[in-house]
């Protein structure tokens, strides 16, 4: 009867750990795996990253966030990527610079995650001197490192149904642990 009871305890200790565990994967947060070097020197393969998913029921990403997504036609991968066009933006890549204009404003974007004289070239999607006004729910998703990344400016405008949340801190390798900007 003893043997039965502590059984009965262990078991009901895995299921509500399950559950618990599974709420908090799909719910709250996430352990990703950065592959690839489309985010160096900010983010290196291997790294291990923990991703917000309730920010995506927030609906509160701005420019700059590092942000996991599912890319266009393909649910089975995620990608990482920086936000740096967002809705209600006139987005254009002009002599390895980005503009925005927004509100009667027009700016060169300037990007203090990146290392100094970086070009950001234009690709298929997003063209050389082209202007994209960027619709609701519609954000503009680059790599940090602009010459070995496939972002929106092949792939296109990314929308926010495809977010899978907004990464918040590096849980390994141990020397960069730490909180995301």
């Amino acid at each position: 009867m003893k043997i039965r009871k502590i059984v009965f305890e262990i078991i009901e200790t895995i299921v509500v750990s399950a559950v618990v565990v599974l709420f908090i994967y799909y719910f709250i947060a996430s352990v990703e795996v950065v592959w690839g070097p489309s985010m160096e020197p900010n983010f290196y393969s291997g790294e291990r990253i923990l991703v917000d998913r309730s920010a995506k029921r927030e609906a509160s990403f701005k420019r700059g966030d590092v942000i996991v997504f599912y890319p266009p036609n393909d649910d089975s991968k995620h990608y990482i990527k920086r936000i740096v066009g967002i809705p209600g933006d006139v987005f254009k890549i002009i002599d390895c610079k980005i503009v925005i204009s927004r509100d009667g404003e027009h700016y060169i974007l300037y990007e203090n995650y990146l290392p100094p004289q970086t070009c950001t070239k234009a690709g298929s999607q997003i063209r050389e001197g082209r202007s994209i006004k960027i619709p609701e729910g519609q954000y503009v998703l680059l790599g940090d490192n602009r010459d070995n990344s496939l972002d929106s400016r092949n792939i296109g405008l990314i929308d926010e149904s495809k977010f899978v949340g907004r990464v918040v801190f590096r849980l390994w390798p141990l020397s960069r642990i730490g909180f995301v900007n």
